[in-house]
């Protein structure tokens, strides 16, 4: 009689519990916490797991990889091919490839007389090489971003190509100490609009043949609107911006497997440091440090898997540990920073990936972290029809138990 008992008493919690689960999604429809995961999507595999991996090919829309082709000369990228010889002249037919067909921006670049001290070196998406008192680096992503370094005074001549026109130099006005840059040069071809800015120098400009008389310590950057891009307005107001001194350094990042990643960066001041101290799935971090007593922006460019910004997820920004504001005025970001002199602040620009620029008032020993979260699930709010089906639940469940004390007492 006891087992009989004690079966129906099995089978009384049995019902109860299976009663209460087939109403329970009834009651919390639409507002119960989802436990779906929240990994990220797969991330590139690399071959130097556990640190920063330039040497494995590499292409995505952020940036390519370079092969030097040493005995033709030739320089050859996803999206930046030219020719490099050396050791006078060292940079023939600069070109970055489009959706349509390559853009030839730069006819030659003579870095006269260039010594090399040592062979060129290629990791992944730059082509650096070394000469006596100047510096080259080129970078194979959509903007064709090449810079150049000098040591001591001296003159780069570049010839642009005949199709170049609206050739126009423009002089930027010193504001103060740290003012950068000195002046610019911008141009088109057919609709592609590139620019050339010197930090501390100036330009003479006689028909397509552009001098840069280079300071003893300055910097030339050359830089595009990716050819056929559809983000051409966008791309636009960063290369305004970089020209007129607002942004500094980018950093474009791709974590790969093992806790290593991949970058292209670069640095648009000449008294500027920065460096990567952390990329992975989620969150990355970056440093820099200048002497240079003003506030400047910061772009950081991540490919989706490394830092997701949909729907579900939320960007997070703290410079030395504080929580950085989102700010939607990127147009005030970039061109009015003085009306936000001291305020930390941040947007989400509408480009490829997930680029965020970064405004930071003072450029001194600042460590920039950005977080990819998942967005908190909202409260569990219950409507009538929910608490009338979880009053049900209850009613049956006590029923159920009821019955089964009964029966034992029994």
């Amino acid at each position: 009689m006891e087992d009989g008992q004690g079966a129906c008493a099995n089978l009384a919690k049995a019902a109860a519990a299976l009663t209460v689960l087939s109403l329970l999604p009834v009651a919390f429809v639409g507002s119960a916490p989802s436990h779906a995961s929240a990994g990220l999507l797969p991330i590139y595999s690399s071959s130097t797991p556990g640190s920063t991996n330039g040497e494995t090919p590499y292409s995505s829309f952020l940036f390519g990889s370079f092969a030097y082709d040493e005995p033709q000369g030739q320089v050859l990228g996803s999206y930046v091919k030219f020719s490099y010889i050396a050791p006078m002249g060292p940079i023939r037919s600069y070109l970055a490839t489009g959706a349509l067909s390559p853009v030839l921006y730069i006819g030659s670049i003579d870095v006269g007389p260039f010594l090399p001290l040592r062979d060129p070196k290629v990791s992944g998406p730059t082509f650096f090489v070394q000469g006596y008192d100047v510096e080259i680096r080129a970078h194979d992503d959509p903007t064709g971003l090449l810079e150049i370094r000098t040591m001591s005074s001296r003159e780069v001549t570049i010839e642009l190509p005949a199709s170049a026109t609206n050739i126009s130099q423009h002089a930027t006005e010193v504001t103060g100490p740290g003012s950068w840059p000195a002046s610019s040069v911008s141009y088109t071809v057919g609709e592609d609009h590139a620019r050339l800015v010197l930090g501390a120098g100036s330009f003479t400009v006689t028909g397509t043949q552009v001098v840069a008389h280079m300071g003893q310590s300055d910097l030339l950057v050359f830089k595009a609107v990716p050819a056929a891009s559809p983000y051409k307005a966008e791309w636009r107001a960063v290369l305004d911006a970089i020209a007129a001194g607002q942004v500094v350094a980018e950093f474009d990042l791709v974590a790969t497997s093992g806790g290593a990643w991949v970058e292209n960066s670069a640095r648009y001041r000449i008294d500027l440091a920065g460096w990567p101290q952390q990329v992975a799935p989620g969150k990355a971090s970056v440093h820099v440090n200048s002497t240079a007593p003003v506030g400047a922006v910061l772009l950081l460019a991540f490919d989706p898997a490394t830092m997701p910004a949909d729907a579900t997820r939320e960007i997070r920004v703290r410079a030395n540990g504080a929580d950085v504001n989102v700010t939607a005025d990127a147009l005030g970001l970039f061109y009015s920073p003085e009306s936000r002199a001291s305020e930390t602040s941040y947007t989400v620009l509408p480009l490829p990936g997930t680029v965020i620029a970064v405004y930071l008032p003072s450029l001194a020993s600042t460590s920039v972290e950005v977080e990819s979260a998942v967005t908190p699930a909202p409260p569990i709010a219950f409507e009538a029809d929910s608490i009338l089906a979880l009053s049900l639940a209850v009613i049956i469940v006590a029923g159920a138990a009821s019955l089964m004390f009964r029966r034992r007492e029994t």
